[in-house]
């Protein structure tokens, strides 16, 4: 079978949509597409092309992503979907070198992406880089143990909300590894709140508080008389300890409401040691979150800073941009990361560089998986300890 590789163009929007819609088992409205077209440019896709007709697609969108000590601009990979009738022959193999070599050209240092199978983008060099969870929390049991009883958090409109939040994403994402940018226009496409989004729960209210901002929906069940509603959190945004408390204070105070569901609270978050009662907090699945594709290494290392100070080489191993050995030196205050013909103290691969990229995942880990080799145990130690982040890596915007 022949398949050409070419970018796309506005004209090929809508074959594009009709294919993904096919992939995804979805169905879009115009609406949809009208709105979606407000963050998407076509322009940034490539599609394979077989018989004059679009059999696959890849795009991405553009993001500043924060790392440890530092940003980085990335393309944030999405819509990728092969037609149903060409699965299965190398459909997706093209499209994806073709992608990761015009992101080799054009300079990109890491790519990212959210996976809809976890066994689709480790051989294109994307490893699993943070985690999401699903947590459930008893609000009829859950108490803090010492409530901060402060009255900062309001009750805010929809417009309210929209000019409040940018602001607190703007200094959140400054504190946390792997979390994403919202455009102006990003931030208009959730505000929307489409009806037929919301998976039968209401449309959206929010809190506000002068260093956070949470949006939540409202799952009904009145219970024959014992109501027990499910508050589900939609985005959740804290950028002080006190910020934290005071949501939450607001939040386990709703009466009528029997659980607070979601999939943003991270990992790591403090709420299971501000309660009275540690297993409050329930965590009902745990998977991968955000993926990353080293592209330049050299790039990529140097952009971030360390935990310790780490003077290695690692040999990188990398089956679609080739092999190469980097002399990372740095710490706190910053790295260089340079090519180098010394003998390495760590060889891996590029999809372990990904997952250890951001600190969510252990080098130690990696290596006791074989996806990592080193011989001398300190240097593993080391190198172990300053690649951890501060916080855990959590991308905090779907897409």
């Amino acid at each position: 079978m022949d398949i050409a590789i070419r970018s796309a163009t506005g004209a090929d929007f809508g074959e594009i949509a009709a294919l993904d819609a096919t992939a995804f088992g979805m169905n879009y409205e115009d609406q949809d597409l009208t709105d979606v077209l407000t963050v998407v440019d076509p322009e940034r896709f490539l599609v394979a092309i077989t018989n004059e007709r679009i059999v696959g697609v890849t795009g991405d969108y553009p993001f500043e992503m924060t790392v440890p000590g530092g940003r980085l601009q990335v393309p944030g990979v999405t819509w990728v979907s092969v037609s149903p009738t060409h699965r299965r022959r190398g459909v997706l193999t093209e499209l994806m070198r073709h992608q990761i070599g015009r992101y080799a050209e054009s300079g990109v240092a890491l790519a990212v992406l959210m996976a809809s199978e976890g066994g689709i983008y480790g051989r294109f060099g994307y490893g699993p880089a943070g985690q999401t969870r699903k947590t459930v929390v008893d609000r009829r049991r859950a108490r803090l143990a010492q409530p901060p009883h402060a009255d900062r958090v309001q009750v805010a409109t929809a417009t309210q909300a929209r000019a409040h939040a940018p602001e607190v994403h703007r200094r959140w994402r400054a504190l946390v590894p792997g979390a994403l940018s919202r455009s102006e226009a990003w931030w208009d496409l959730l505000f929307l709140d489409r009806g037929h989004h919301r998976g039968g729960m209401t449309s959206m209210f929010f809190l506000t508080h002068p260093d956070g901002y949470v949006s939540y929906r409202v799952k009904s069940d009145w219970a024959n008389g014992h109501p027990s509603h499910t508050c589900w959190i939609t985005d959740y945004l804290a950028t002080t300890e006190q910020a934290h408390a005071e949501l939450w204070e607001v939040l386990l105070g709703m009466d009528l409401f029997g659980r607070i569901e979601s999939f943003q609270i991270p990992i790591d978050d403090p709420l299971p040691f501000l309660l009275s009662d540690f297993r409050q907090v329930r965590t009902e699945v745990v998977n991968d979150g955000l993926w990353a594709r080293p592209i330049d290494v050299s790039a990529a290392l140097s952009a971030r800073t360390y935990g310790v100070e780490v003077d290695a080489v690692l040999e990188v191993v990398d089956d679609l941009l080739g092999d190469g050995r980097y002399r990372l030196s740095g710490g706190p205050d910053g790295a260089t990361c340079t090519r180098t013909d010394r003998s390495p103290d760590l060889a891996i691969t590029a999809s372990a560089l990904g997952s250890v990229y951001l600190g969510g995942h252990r080098l130690r880990t990696l290596c006791a998986a074989g996806r990592a080799q080193v011989e001398d145990q300190a240097v593993a130690r080391r190198l172990d300890r300053a690649l951890l982040g501060d916080r855990a890596p959590i991308h905090g915007t779907a897409f």
